[in-house]
């Protein structure tokens, strides 16, 4: 199964962000269990690092990307998602970017966000962390 996270899931991972910490590290370890495959957007990496650099250093900052480029692909952002992201109607421009590089992603099941009303698509089925789990049975 394929899902899409948002920035905010990850951050809520790694800042270890009460309560969404949990959830968070549910999705997570069903990737590490090998029964979800988790994708990105490029661009999460910068806005994580950018966080993570200030609360916790650059050296964990880095060390934190390493670690989950080992278990999330990454999707490019590239001209045609910048594109598709400047025509879309919705006003948050990142989140823009995120849909449109989950609906690259082929065979996706769900884009997982905390800011579930910012997505505003029938293409994709977005849930919160506790929906996704719910919908799992986990």
């Amino acid at each position: 199964m394929n899902v899409f996270i948002d920035t905010n899931i990850l951050i809520d991972f790694f800042e270890g962000r009460k309560p969404f910490v949990t959830e968070a590290t549910a999705i997570f370890s069903l990737a590490f269990n090998k029964e979800i495959t988790i994708y990105c957007s490029a661009l999460s990496y910068s806005n994580i690092f950018y966080l993570l650099a200030k609360s916790q250093g650059k050296i964990k900052a880095k060390q934190a990307l390493k670690d989950i480029r080992q278990l999330v692909h990454t999707v490019t952002v590239d001209t045609t998602i910048i594109d598709r992201a400047l025509e879309n109607e919705q006003p948050d421009f990142e989140d823009n970017i995120q849909l449109e590089c989950a609906l690259l992603v082929k065979n996706i099941q769900s884009l997982i966000t905390r800011n579930s009303k910012d997505f505003k698509t029938k293409n994709i089925t977005i849930q919160t962390p506790k929906e996704f789990l719910d919908t799992y049975n986990y």
